[in-house]
């Protein structure tokens, strides 16, 4: 794996750090935020007998919340709290560039402050106000922040990418569907994906390549195409492969993500 493209400074900073003490710090906020990610998935469950369990789940869910969006947000002096500022030549190239903080990402942090830092008159009415769709699309919604800092940085190494075997794929395409396959390619030495026109103007999106992380994503996502239209503009500069050419058909055929006549087959 390459080095990636950042410096070793920062403004406010004075402490040098080298490459490797970046990527080891990386790998870490990394592991928080998958951690946040499965947090966000178990709050407000019911439990009547322990109500001390749910109550523990929400406030470990905004400690790390609240920890990834100090990473991503702040701005700090200390030598040895870790920042995403730190990546840069300045801070202020990604201040200038990362995604505008959503309103629902504000209150979730100002949530956090107020509930983990002190007691305060206003926790009840804070917490009350809400619900676990709320956290999940605060999670959403700095995931596409955190997902756009690793993107401008560390280069992701990917799985190699098999081919289908022909037989496999005249299998899927022996429809009685008639069906158009598209002639444009979606890779470079080889397809990973291929568009295929179905009836109806539905489009049928055949995920040839084996990266297990592009993959997972499409499938937890498959259903929701505004998903890969809000995320397009993070595809179309990932210097991951798979990601790249999958922004490539979301452009090719924005109209059918548009109207969600679109579907994605996994190809094993």
């Amino acid at each position: 794996m390459s080095e990636p493209k950042i410096a070793f400074w920062k403004t406010d900073k004075e402490k040098k750090r080298s490459f490797k003490d970046l990527k080891i710090s990386l790998e870490k906020i990394e592991g928080e935020f998958k951690l946040l990610q499965d947090l966000s998935g178990n709050i407000n469950i019911p439990d009547e007998e322990n109500p001390a369990v749910e109550r523990a789940l929400r406030d470990s869910f905004l400690i790390h919340f609240r920890r990834i969006h100090h990473f991503l947000y702040a701005r700090e002096t200390d030598d040895e709290i870790i920042t995403a500022e730190d990546y840069f030549e300045t801070g202020e190239k990604w201040k200038s560039t990362r995604i505008k903080e959503a309103k629902i990402i504000k209150d979730v942090e100002k949530l956090a402050n107020k509930v983990i830092l002190s007691f305060s008159y206003g926790d009840n009415e804070l917490i009350l106000g809400k619900s676990s769709d709320d956290f999940k699309e605060a999670v959403d919604g700095i995931g596409l922040v955190f997902h756009q800092f690793v993107e401008m940085n560390l280069p992701v190494e990917t799985p190699e990418e098999e081919t289908v075997e022909s037989d496999d794929l005249e299998e899927i395409q022996a429809t009685e569907v008639e069906v158009e396959v598209v002639e444009k390619k979606y890779g470079v030495d080889k397809d990973l994906y291929k568009p295929v026109l179905v009836e109806d103007g539905y489009l049928e999106v055949q995920v040839l390549h084996k990266n297990k992380e592009v993959r997972n994503l499409i499938e937890n996502h498959m259903d929701d195409p505004d998903y890969f239209l809000d995320n397009l503009d993070i595809y179309k500069v990932s210097k991951q492969t798979a990601r790249k050419w999958l922004a490539e058909i979301v452009m090719d055929y924005r109209s059918n993500f548009e109207e969600g006549r679109v579907t994605f087959v996994l190809i094993e």
